[in-house]
């Protein structure tokens, strides 16, 4: 099992980037190895959606159940059916006290193929680097930055602590 959890801080509200985070129909254009999603079933809090993917040679596709929490600023995704053993992620979107944004993304996946996992293991990083940068990317093309402060960095400091240890 691969478990990654990491903190980025972006300059725009927390609301716009739960919104996209939310907008899994646009992932196909701007997530390269994403390439066809298609919703099942959606309600304002909850879908289910079929992912298309495709690494080199391989292709797959999995169904995941995804849930937000508006209050919190969270989104859950699980996986329903597919070729992995286990598949969850999970992105927090923490307000700051300057309007920007310490996002929190989390992921734990396994495969049910021992010999793929420990072909993927390896790409894991590259993976979530990738998605991440897709989607900071993706945020600049669509929002206006907040002017931050390296007052900042204690703030977020201390949420990443109180995260990872609580």
């Amino acid at each position: 099992m691969t478990v990654r959890h990491v903190f980025r801080h972006l300059p725009y509200p927390p609301d716009d980037l739960h919104n996209l985070a939310w907008d899994v129909e646009d992932y196909p254009s701007f997530i390269h190895f994403i390439t066809a999603l298609r919703i099942l079933k959606k309600t304002p809090t909850n879908m289910r959606a079929e992912v298309r993917v495709r690494y080199k040679v391989l292709r797959e596709s999995f169904i995941t159940d995804v849930r937000r929490d508006l209050d919190t600023k969270e989104i859950f995704v699980s996986l329903a059916h597919g070729p992995l053993r286990t598949l969850e992620n999970h992105w927090r979107f923490h307000p700051l006290s300057d309007g920007s944004t310490l996002v929190e993304f989390w992921v734990e996946f396994s495969f049910s193929i021992p010999w793929l996992g420990k072909i993927f293991r390896n790409k894991a990083l590259r993976a979530e680097h990738q998605i991440l940068q897709a989607f900071e990317t993706q945020a600049s093309k669509r929002f206006t930055p907040i002017s931050t402060s390296a007052l900042m960095d204690k703030e977020i400091a201390d949420l990443q602590a109180l995260r990872q240890h609580g």
